[in-house]
């Protein structure tokens, strides 16, 4: 038990990290956190090996996640984040010629390239982490829970209440703008 208790504190600030970026809440991400350590524990039992520990670890996490979207009531709509999404809608058709094509000048200049390439891989993620907390809220927490915790849409489209089309559009903003937020702290800063 000592062993498990000292692996889950090596895992802490890499499921702190994902709780903030899910809830924008310090507080809550550290409460949450550490309701999901004591969960952990108290089902040390139930672990079985199946999965790697950090991936059984995330998982709680997620489900404690998902059934706090799922009890909050004051979800944003996407009407209240118009602004937000104007802009970055704007920056997106900036990316298009007249014909509806993509101009190659709106490309980030390495794209091409994985983030293992560049010298500094964690400040990459570092920077990714703070372009993700740029993005409106709902933006951020929705792509978060289908892009990186694998979500299906029909499940986030329950939790916050709104329609496959709305999903749809805020990941596409969302991805654009994260593509804008890294060209400029990261790709730009780095040529």
């Amino acid at each position: 038990m000592e062993n498990f208790k000292k692996m889950l504190i090596a895992l802490r600030p890499d499921i702190l990290r994902f709780a903030k970026i899910q809830l924008r809440d310090d507080t809550l991400a550290e409460d949450m956190v550490q309701d999901t350590l004591a969960t952990a524990i108290d089902k040390f039992q139930q672990f079985r090996g199946d999965a790697v520990l950090k991936t059984w670890i995330i998982t709680i996490l997620k489900n404690k996640i998902t059934d706090y979207f799922r009890s909050r009531k004051n979800i944003s709509s996407l009407e209240e984040l118009q602004e937000e999404n104007a802009a970055i809608d704007a920056q997106y058709n900036q990316c298009f010629d007249e014909s509806d094509h993509w101009l190659s000048s709106a490309s980030p200049n390495h794209w091409g390239e994985t983030p293992e390439e560049f010298s500094h891989r964690q400040a990459f993620f570092r920077t990714l982490e703070n372009c993700l907390q740029g993005l409106p809220e709902d933006t951020a927490q929705i792509f978060y829970l289908r892009e990186i915790m694998g979500m299906e849409v029909e499940e986030i489209c329950n939790n916050f209440n709104i329609t496959k089309e709305n999903c749809y559009v805020i990941l596409h903003r969302a991805r654009n703008g994260l593509r804008k937020c890294l060209q400029h702290r990261w790709f730009d800063l780095n040529d």
